[in-house]
């Protein structure tokens, strides 16, 4: 019998290795609840549901009711609680009339409390007031004399934001004086003989009570100062 070179006997182990591997891999299933890299992609109006064990919707996206005009689809997003209440969505309830989509956020009786604006910009809901409107004439502000620190406007807030903007009028006699802002009192910002004007870090946690102060000093006892809050708002970093 004829010698068999080596290298031949080890060239049929490896093939027989790679035909057992593709046996093997032939005969297991991937699996099914993992995406390891790549992207999953639903069109052609599919949407994608997740359930809760009992059957309630809690995560919807894709295809929404109503249709838009001409049978148009709407894609939409819905996310609702466990007890089935919405929470959040991106969806129009007639398509008609409000083509653009509100994003919206819902309490536990369906009232939406939060949304932007599907007709314009900014903000739908909540209604945010503005400053009251408050008399031209600097000779009906509040007003002190005194060379100390003295309160002229007290209120009371609830932190939701963690930069706070404020605008503070001035106006004075004689030598003039300033004015400052407190915070729980604390000082935000710098006093200023020219009234008040600046963004600062409220430095409070969310929803913690608020006690803001203005305050005014006169530079003398022949100096007066007036001043009026026009602007006093939470606003982002």
């Amino acid at each position: 019998m004829a010698a068999i070179p080596l290298d031949i006997l080890d060239r049929i182990r490896d093939l027989e290795r790679q035909v057992r591997a593709l046996m093997g891999s032939a005969n297991t299933r991937p699996k099914m609840d993992e995406i390891q890299g790549g992207r999953v992609v639903i069109g052609d109006g599919g949407s994608l549901t997740v359930r809760t064990p009992e059957g309630k919707d809690l995560a919807y996206v894709g295809r929404v009711s109503p249709d838009r005009e001409g049978g148009q689809y709407q894609q939409g997003f819905v996310v609702r609680r466990d007890d089935g209440s919405a929470a959040i969505s991106v969806w129009t309830g007639d398509p008609k009339v409000m083509p653009d989509q509100p994003v919206q956020v819902y309490d536990r009786k369906g009232n939406v409390v939060v949304a932007d604006d599907a007709m314009g910009q900014g903000l739908a809901k909540p209604y945010v007031p503005y400053p009251m409107p408050t008399p031209e004439d600097a000779t009906k502000w509040e007003s002190t004399r005194s060379t100390s620190w003295t309160t002229l406007y007290n209120g009371n807030g609830i932190a939701q934001h963690p930069k706070l903007y404020c605008i503070v009028a001035i106006a004075t006699a004689g030598n003039g004086g300033e004015l400052r802002l407190l915070v729980n009192d604390r000082q935000i910002g710098a006093a200023s003989k020219d009234g008040l004007w600046f963004t600062e870090p409220l430095g409070l946690d969310f929803g913690t009570r608020v006690t803001f102060k203005v305050q005014a000093r006169a530079a003398n006892s022949n100096s007066t100062v007036w001043c009026s809050p026009r602007a006093l708002y939470g606003v982002q970093s």
